[in-house]
């Protein structure tokens, strides 16, 4: 599953930079939310994102990875990596302002670890992600913005993996 996600990502990437007028990369300090029978992990972690865009629409990969673990019920959660893409829809810049609406698929790896009468393992959640962000100029650096953004990894009945984050992004 792997290997077609990533050669379905260079052949839509290979294909789009012909048309592609901005190319973009962002660095984002994310709040992760892991919850699980309500009960809510929130270990740290850090997003790279790269993207190619044109005429406000836009293809993007993003690679984030835990800074750190939190515990539930005495076992250590771990978002090891999230790998995903995305179509970004892309809002005009009005007064320096401008929002962004993601759609695409996510492949996240979760480490989970306990006393030995637990579970220990790792999990993969892939499925349907979304993410909306709103992002700002930086005055008199027109290429960066500083950018917002609220993000569903992964959810169905029995966990939920969201995040929040605080980024800049810079354009070429």
């Amino acid at each position: 599953m792997k290997n077609k996600f990533l050669l379905a990502f260079f052949i839509l990437i290979s294909s789009f930079q012909c048309f592609a007028d901005t190319y973009y990369v962002g660095l984002d300090y994310t709040m992760t939310g892991i919850e699980l029978s309500g009960e809510k992990a929130e270990p740290d972690a850090t997003a790279i994102r790269l993207g190619a865009s044109n005429n406000n629409m836009a293809l993007e990969v993003q690679y984030l990875t835990s800074n750190k673990t939190e515990n539930i019920y005495s076992m250590t959660f771990d978002l090891d990596q999230s790998v995903g893409l995305y179509f970004v829809l892309q809002s005009d810049i009005d007064d320096g302002y401008g929002i962004n609406v993601s759609l695409g698929y996510a492949m996240n790896k979760m480490a989970v670890s306990g006393p030995s009468d637990t579970y220990n393992g790792e999990d993969n959640y892939d499925g349907f992600s979304w993410r909306i962000a709103i992002h700002r100029e930086i005055p008199y650096l027109e290429q960066a913005q500083i950018r917002l953004a609220y993000q569903s990894l992964y959810k169905d009945s029995n966990i939920e993996i969201t995040g929040i984050s605080l980024g800049i992004t810079y354009q070429f």
